[in-house]
């Protein structure tokens, strides 16, 4: 069979075709490759140079796929934390309270900003103003993930109506993105912000309940 037919008919079956998967193959070449030099070097010592070497493909190439260094923290940062929350919700309690769950799940977000606080700083700095078209296309699809899941699990609570779950997610993950910031941002102790962080939780659900 043709290389070119072969490829039409991969793609009508819904599988990707060689040069796609050529594509997703290098994209996680250079994810990897970013990911292994901001752990070892340090975002500010790693350059893009170095990350399209270790990829093993050319600069050119690497702009292809990202214009700036910003954008390959946000592509790694995308992916890693896309896997991060989908595990998350998979393992889920199903008998913790509503509180409990969130807080579940805004604990280990935080634990996974805690293994690299310098690059999650920097990564803060980044995901406030996107600075691109990919960028932002790429934290609106993370966002979804998170916003989906804090809506499933708001969703279940009986004294939250399905129509208030969506957007109570968003008040949810906003009162976390603000105790993250005070942490990592401003210094603040890790544990008391989210001591404050349950506290402002209770208080949204129980008054959200109350309606």
């Amino acid at each position: 069979m043709e290389p070119d037919v072969a490829n039409r008919e991969q793609s009508l079956a819904g599988e990707p075709g060689r040069r796609e998967r050529n594509k997703l193959q290098k994209r996680a070449r250079i994810v990897m490759a970013a990911r292994d030099l901001f752990q070892r070097h340090g975002f500010a010592e790693t350059t893009t140079q170095q990350i399209a070497a270790t990829a093993d493909i050319g600069t050119g190439t690497l702009f292809l796929y990202a214009h700036s260094k910003e954008d390959l923290l946000i592509m790694v940062f995308k992916d890693e934390m896309l896997a991060t929350v989908r595990a998350i919700y998979a393992g889920l309690s199903p008998h913790a309270t509503t509180v409990e769950r969130l807080m579940s799940v805004f604990d280990r977000m935080a634990d996974y900003h805690a293994t690299d606080a310098d690059l999650s700083r920097i990564l803060l700095k980044e995901l406030v103003i996107p600075s691109s078209p990919e960028r932002t296309s790429d934290i609106a699809e993370l966002m979804d993930a998170i916003l989906d899941g804090l809506t499933a699990v708001l969703g279940d609570d009986p004294l939250i109506s399905q129509r208030d779950a969506a957007l109570t997610a968003r008040s949810a993950f906003a009162l976390y993105y603000f105790a993250l910031i005070s942490w990592l941002g401003s210094g603040f102790d890790r544990n008391w912000c989210m001591r404050m962080l349950r506290e402002q939780l209770s208080l949204l659900l129980r008054e959200g309940a109350g309606k």
